[in-house]
């Protein structure tokens, strides 16, 4: 139990490390919108390659964040029908939907990681306005997904859960 432990805790840190390049990034993709309009209002050349890069920082943050939101319960999710049932049958919701999540999670992961390794077997690249080796696309989304399938397992495994906080608390995050 203490290896399980010390496994989901090292998940956790990078998980949270994730979340803090996607908040990283998400200070530069403000940077990148702002620095753009303003360019454009005083008269000068647009920064062509900004949209490409807020784009590109559109992704990663999406999928660099998801480990740690499902970590902190910061996800949305629906419980009218888990109040409906009895004990049993919330406990039995429960794991069927972490269940869900794990396999959902680790479907989309391979998908994504098959994508990657054709990527870089064949040393593709996505062309816009700056070229963006094809494989970059899909690691963030390969991590989010495996991290995240982690992160639903730690809930399945451990007491920890999803549902021992309100919802209503959560709102406003």
């Amino acid at each position: 139990m203490e290896r399980m432990t010390t496994f989901f805790d090292i998940v956790g840190r990078v998980s949270w490390l994730l979340a803090v390049v996607a908040k990283l990034l998400i200070g530069m993709l403000i940077l990148f919108v702002v620095s753009d309009v303003l360019a454009r209002n005083l008269g000068m050349r647009a920064l062509t390659w900004a949209i490409s890069a807020s784009e590109y920082s559109l992704l990663y943050i999406t999928f660099l964040s998801m480990p740690w939101l499902v970590r902190i319960k910061g996800h949305v999710f629906v419980v009218f029908l888990r109040g409906l049932l009895p004990p049993a049958g919330r406990a039995a919701l429960e794991k069927l939907v972490y269940l869900a999540c794990i396999v959902l999670c680790l479907y989309l992961g391979w998908i994504a990681a098959s994508s990657l390794s054709v990527a870089l077997a064949k040393g593709t690249y996505e062309t816009r306005t700056f070229d963006m080796p094809k494989w970059a696309v899909f690691l963030p989304i390969m991590l989010g997904f495996g991290l995240s399938a982690l992160e639903w397992l730690r809930y399945l495994l451990t007491p920890v859960s999803m549902y021992d906080i309100d919802p209503t608390e959560m709102e406003g995050m």
